[in-house]
């Protein structure tokens, strides 16, 4: 590594602490203030019906909208003794810091510090899917920019175990093999199997749901019924959302409005994510980030876009070049350092509000 790859490094390190810091800061706060404890502040939200799943199996039917990976860890730290939220919070840790290292092999030190102080970060900190699955994901797609097929299908299975967005990451990486350049056809044709291993991955789960419940669109109903997501045009789910930005539309909640808006902009950041990709034509990043974005944003409302932010890593690349310009004369200089640091400041309060909407058991999407 040259020494500006060390630097990068150590920023990334130092971004990492930072924001698991801040977190434990927001936590330690909610506990003295309401004397809760950390487990009761980490089991919120999808939380309970992964430990639900990880207990008992898919015993409510709607609890097959969640793939069984995550489960599964926490059952296998539970056989071991091991509290199953506490210890599964201790690895999101690990694993954030796992998807931040690849970023850095993938896009550099701006990219992967800025993917850690997205301000939606909370969720690569608690017991979700997120860390778990930008850990293989991101790390499939190094391993794929480096003609590692092998590695990265395998990467991309343990990732298909934790979430659909697995299904993209497949279709992003096929697009991957396709456009890589100097590589011959047949050599293509050869990587191209290796992509059935996390299809197959997939394929299981949906054997077991239609062994489960006698259906092979289990997992869309279970979407449906249990949180409205049903295959519409974009414009109609705008339209669906839109009336719940409203203040009056959630009496005594403030903060879901304000969560709601984050859900458009978030759209928006995607489609604008793709569109950049495709002029700078990186085809595989389009796919990913298109793919996301589009079964998003055709889902009857815009609802978790703010955490799916956080698997769409080329947003973040887009943010670092543009935060990394240098204006030429010194005054605009100094005018540009100082709004970056304004931005950090206010990002850092982000994150903090964020994660205190999550500790507390506020809407926190």
């Amino acid at each position: 590594m040259t020494r500006a790859d060390h630097r990068g490094a150590r920023l990334v390190i130092i971004t990492w602490l930072a924001t698991r810091a801040l977190m434990l800061g927001v936590a330690a706060f909610i506990m003295t203030s309401t004397g809760v404890s950390l487990e009761q502040i980490l089991n919120r939200w999808d939380v309970e019906h992964y430990l639900t799943i990880a207990a008992h199996g898919y015993r409510d039917p709607l609890d097959i909208a969640f793939f069984p990976g995550l489960p599964l860890l926490m059952a296998g730290l539970g056989a071991l003794g091991l509290p199953m939220v506490i210890s599964t919070a201790v690895l999101a840790q690990v694993a954030s810091g796992l998807a931040a290292w690849a970023l850095h092999r993938i896009g550099g030190a701006w990219m992967a510090c800025l993917w850690l102080l997205a301000p939606m970060t909370v969720f690569t900190a608690v017991p979700y899917t997120e860390p778990f699955f930008c850990a293989a994901a991101f790390w499939a797609w190094e391993r794929g920019l480096h003609r590692h097929w092998a590695q990265a299908a395998l990467l991309a299975s343990l990732a298909c175990s934790l979430r659909i967005s697995g299904l993209f990451l497949i279709a992003a990486l096929g697009v991957m093999i396709v456009a890589q350049a100097s590589t011959p056809v047949m050599t293509k044709l050869r990587n191209c199997p290796w992509l059935l291993l996390p299809v197959g991955v997939l394929a299981a789960y949906v054997v077991f749901l239609h062994q489960h419940t006698g259906s092979w669109t289990a997992w869309y109903s279970a979407q449906g019924q249990g949180w409205q997501r049903n295959l519409s045009w974009p414009w109609d789910a705008l339209r669906a959302t839109v009336p719940l930005t409203a203040e009056s539309y959630w009496p005594d909640r403030p903060e879901v409005p304000v969560m709601f808006r984050f859900e458009i902009v978030s759209v928006a950041l995607g489609y604008l994510t793709a569109l950049w990709c495709l002029m700078k034509r990186r085809w595989a990043e389009c796919t990913w980030v298109a793919v996301n974005v589009i079964v998003l944003s055709s889902s009857g409302w815009f609802m978790s876009v703010n955490r799916a932010v956080l698997l769409w890593f080329p947003l973040f690349g887009l943010l670092g070049v543009l935060l990394s310009t240098r204006p030429k004369s010194p005054g605009a200089r100094s005018a540009w350092n100082l709004l970056r640091g304004l931005l950090l400041v206010a990002d850092l309060g982000l994150i903090a509000w964020w994660a205190f909407l999550f500790g507390t058991g506020a809407w926190a999407s």
